[in-house]
């Protein structure tokens, strides 16, 4: 139980330190502001799946984070009413994002494999 709640405590600081560098958006250089909010994205992501599926090997969780962060970008290239119209609420934007990049999927994959990386409370 103390190792899930570790993992929760990840996933919540990981979203304050990505309000946290929205906060100096204007500040940060470009190269940063480019990769960072997909990058902690997937990041938070990875802790948040370690939190709620702690018995999952880790390289399974890794596999299949990238794989969903991958559909995720690839959704953004379809478009409909509805579809869009989720999309531009906060939570909607926040989730499945506006239009697709190839940045945004090396990002999402950045994150998640360094997220794997630094992720030795649990060896399985």
């Amino acid at each position: 139980m103390k190792k899930r709640f570790l993992y929760l405590g990840l996933a919540i600081c990981t979203l304050f330190l990505a309000l946290f560098i929205r906060s100096l958006w204007s500040s940060l250089p470009y190269a940063i502001n480019f990769w960072i909010g997909d990058f902690l994205w997937s990041f938070m992501l990875y802790w948040g799946c370690r939190f709620l599926f702690l018995n999952s090997k880790r390289i399974q969780m890794t596999v299949f984070l990238i794989v969903f962060c991958w559909l995720i970008e690839c959704s953004q290239m379809f478009h409909t009413t509805w579809l869009d119209a989720f999309r531009n609420t906060t939570f909607g934007g926040l989730l499945l994002g506006h239009g697709f990049l190839w940045s945004d999927i090396f990002a999402y994959t950045g994150g998640v494999i360094v997220a794997y990386w630094l992720d030795f409370f649990d060896q399985n």
